[in-house]
C-alpha cells in the first residue's frame, strides 16, 4: 500500500511539474494549462465581440456556416479572414499575457 501511494505521488508530481515538457520549450505543464485556459476564454469573448461588431457594421448576422452554399463567397471569405486573424492574434496575446503573469507570480513567491 505504501509503495502504491509513493507511485501515485510521483505520477502526480510529474503531471503538475513546472518543468518544460518538450512540446513548448521553456514552458512547464502548469503554465501551459493556465495559458490554454486563458486562450479558450479569450477566444470565446473575442468571437462574441466580433459577432456584435459584424451585426453593428453590416446590419445582419455573421454567417453561421461560411462553407454553406447559401452564404455568398465574398461574405464567407470576409468573415473567415477577419475572425481568423483577430481570434488568432487574441489567442496568442492571451497565452503570452497569462504566461507572463504566471512567471511574475512565481518569481514573487
Amino acid at each position: 500500500m505504501h509503495e502504491q501511494l509513493e507511485q501515485l505521488k510521483e505520477r502526480t508530481t510529474d503531471l503538475f511539474a513546472d518543468e518544460p515538457d518538450g512540446r513548448n520549450q521553456g514552458i512547464g505543464q502548469t503554465e501551459n494549462a493556465i495559458a490554454f485556459a486563458a486562450a479558450i476564454g479569450c477566444t470565446f469573448l473575442v468571437r462574441q465581440a466580433l459577432q456584435v461588431g459584424w451585426r453593428a457594421a453590416l446590419k445582419r448576422d455573421p454567417p453561421k456556416n461560411p462553407a454553406s452554399h447559401e452564404v455568398q463567397w465574398r461574405e464567407a471569405l470576409m468573415w473567415g479572414a477577419v475572425s481568423g486573424a483577430i481570434v488568432g492574434a487574441a489567442r496568442i496575446a492571451s497565452r503570452r499575457a497569462s504566461s507572463s503573469a504566471y512567471r511574475s507570480m512565481r518569481s514573487v513567491s
